[in-house]
């Protein structure tokens, strides 16, 4: 069965076979977790990039996103020290909502284009994106949040989840989970060389705020809503098997309240002041800890950043191992 399939197609498929069951289970001993991407140059640094920017000097948005995005990326040793000649790349927006950009309840299109531009320019031999989104129809979630236009026009595969590829792992020193059911395409070195998350930063109803590691969760199956009692060390346990390669926060627009559905353009903040950034990091503990900041709380204040930091997953401290901010 193909990874990729047309939204006819994905249709058709979720009218006959239903696919939202998620209890199906694929164990094999011959395929393991991926670890992380071995880096073929140890000069991508460690800490944050934060780029600031806004739309001056009569450039679009998209123009502007492209432009922080890449600085970004260069400032933390470029992309191509990730990425190498033939890999497989697999990027993980969130497309959970049926909302338009402008209300920043999905990752911003242009960011999404803009790094499916450096990974081809990196040499990827194929560029999926895909999300397991929480609505009845994902087609139209790729469509209305502008991510599947703006990935197809930059060269990608647009992919939905598929059933047949979910398998359950067991997590090792879980603490609320001893196993979850995962999809393939984040999981397997069979399937992918380097994953790129690439959340949006919002308010969350349940969580507080939603960002990179909360993110994971648009990368498991079975009964999502489950997971929500006892969120936080949940959040945390799944992290424990999914490897993301590079993390980027979009930011470029803030979800502060009414999240994760949003819908209220007077939930959004746009200011150059507040939003306008775009985060990247190896660790994306330290991304989330640096994203609670704007917000105005701390990493601390959020249950899952500790949880995360608490297993060993990643600095809390996002200045640790440096912070650069750039303006665009």
């Amino acid at each position: 069965m193909k990874d990729c399939i047309s939204r006819r197609t994905f249709l058709k498929t979720a009218v006959g076979a239903g696919v939202c069951l998620y209890g199906l289970n694929y164990l094999s001993s011959l395929h393991r977790p991926r670890p992380l991407k071995t880096l073929k140059d140890t000069r991508l640094r460690k800490g944050l990039v934060v780029a600031h920017g806004g739309q001056g000097g009569g450039r679009t948005e998209e123009e502007t996103v492209r432009e922080m995005t890449k600085r970004a990326l260069e400032a933390l040793g470029g992309i191509d020290k990730l990425i190498s000649r033939g890999d497989r790349v697999v990027i993980k927006p969130n497309l959970s909502w049926n909302r338009a950009p402008e209300f920043a309840a999905n990752t911003n299109p242009f960011l999404v284009a803009a790094l499916i531009e450096l990974a081809r320019g990196a040499g990827a031999a194929r560029v999926k994106v895909l999300d397991n989104t929480c609505s009845s129809n994902p087609a139209t979630s790729y469509e209305i949040s502008g991510v599947a236009r703006a990935a197809r026009k930059a060269g990608a595969e647009v992919c939905f989840i598929q059933p047949s590829r979910l398998r359950e792992v067991t997590i090792p020193g879980g603490k609320a989970l001893s196993s979850w059911a995962f999809f393939d395409d984040f999981i397997l070195k069979e399937e992918v060389d380097v994953l790129i998350n690439v959340p949006v930063a919002k308010h969350h109803s349940t969580s507080r705020l939603t960002m990179a590691l909360k993110n994971v969760m648009g990368m498991v199956g079975w009964d999502r809503g489950a997971l929500h009692k006892d969120i936080h060390p949940k959040i945390s346990d799944l992290n424990r098997v999914v490897k993301v390669d590079l993390t980027v926060l979009d930011a470029y627009r803030v979800l502060r309240d009414h999240g994760p559905t949003g819908g209220r353009l007077e939930d959004v903040d746009n200011s150059p002041e507040g939003a306008r950034q775009i985060v990247v990091g190896r660790d994306p503990v330290a991304v989330d800890a640096y994203g609670a900041t704007l917000f105005g709380l701390q990493a601390g204040d959020i249950g899952f950043i500790r949880e995360a930091h608490e297993a060993g997953l990643g600095e809390m401290d996002y200045g640790l191992y440096g912070l650069e901010e750039i303006t665009v």
